[in-house]
């Protein structure tokens, strides 16, 4: 609701689809090629801000399947995957119809991608952890040979990181990945930044403690507004450019000999966590580009 309430004081008219609500509490229709939302046409959408979207896997949030009320997992996850499919079929209608999206379709299921992602990403020359997704317990037990430190999370995000130890590899452990593969990665040491982009251009960057922690996350209550090297900027611009991603965080650790490690790239990243959601640069300057964009 903050960015909605930013771009009304940046001079647009911001119109809300909650897809969240989609089907229990708003209707969402495709008729004769006219899509409609609670019965309102869209075709006058001219930019689509999208924010915490999921397209094609099912949310881990528990609290979004709790409101569906269903007698059996199977029926309730057929329903979600027709409900998603339907949601981002619209989008991507919108999308080639000319509605300017920040960020496409294409770039914002990089998100749930992960594996995809740390791949284009190192195929241009970006610096990513060594990383490893399988299911195969001898391909793991290699490359903790080769990395005596490492870290694991899912590969479609949804879940804290956190750091392998030796019970994770003891076979009764270790036959759990047969079941589900896990993305793992070199453990990456240094300092934690998150790196706003918008349009090619830096924005803003902010420090996260990451003494006795893993997962930095843990610590966004302690982000603190920072500077960075041109350096630094012109790789997350670069890393931005390669995902096409016109507004991004990328989250990335700079080690002791002062070379930096992108983590990821967020399409749809977060702002009030960071900066002040009202008075903010970041939602100031996203604010006047989603009104910028529209005019087009």
């Amino acid at each position: 609701m903050y960015v909605m309430k930013a771009v009304e004081r940046a001079g647009g008219l911001p119109w809300l689809l909650e897809t969240a609500a989609v089907p229990e509490a708003r209707t969402l229709t495709y008729d004769r090629g006219a899509l409609l939302y609670e019965g309102e046409r869209l075709d006058a959408l001219r930019c689509v801000y999208l924010r915490t979207i999921h397209t094609g896997v099912p949310s881990t949030d528990p609290e979004q399947f709790s409101r569906r009320n269903f007698d059996i997992w199977q029926e309730m996850y057929i329903a979600e995957r027709e409900r998603q499919s339907l949601i981002a079929s619209v989008l991507e209608i919108l999308e080639e119809q000319g509605t300017r999206m920040i960020n496409p379709m294409a770039s914002v299921r990089l998100h749930e991608l992960k594996l995809h992602q740390l791949a284009r990403l190192k195929a241009q020359g970006i610096p990513v952890p060594e990383s490893l997704a399988t299911s195969d317990h001898s391909a793991l037990l290699a490359f903790v040979e080769r990395h005596p430190r490492v870290i694991y999370k899912p590969l479609g995000g949804g879940a804290m990181v956190r750091r392998l130890s030796s019970a994770d590899l003891q076979p009764e452990r270790l036959g759990l990945l047969a079941h589900c593969p896990v993305l793992f990665q070199e453990e990456i040491l240094g300092e934690e930044f998150r790196a706003y982009v918008l349009n090619g251009e830096p924005v803003a960057a902010f420090s996260l403690p990451t003494e006795g922690l893993v997962d930095a996350r843990e610590a966004v209550d302690q982000a603190r507004p920072t500077v960075i090297s041109e350096e630094a900027w012109a790789l997350c611009v670069r890393a931005a450019s390669v995902l096409g991603l016109s507004w991004t965080a990328v989250d990335m650790r700079r080690q002791a000999d002062g070379r930096f490690v992108v983590f990821e790239c967020n399409p749809t990243p977060a702002i009030s966590y960071f900066d002040d959601p009202v008075e903010g640069v970041l939602i100031k300057r996203l604010a006047a580009f989603l009104v910028e964009q529209a005019a087009i």
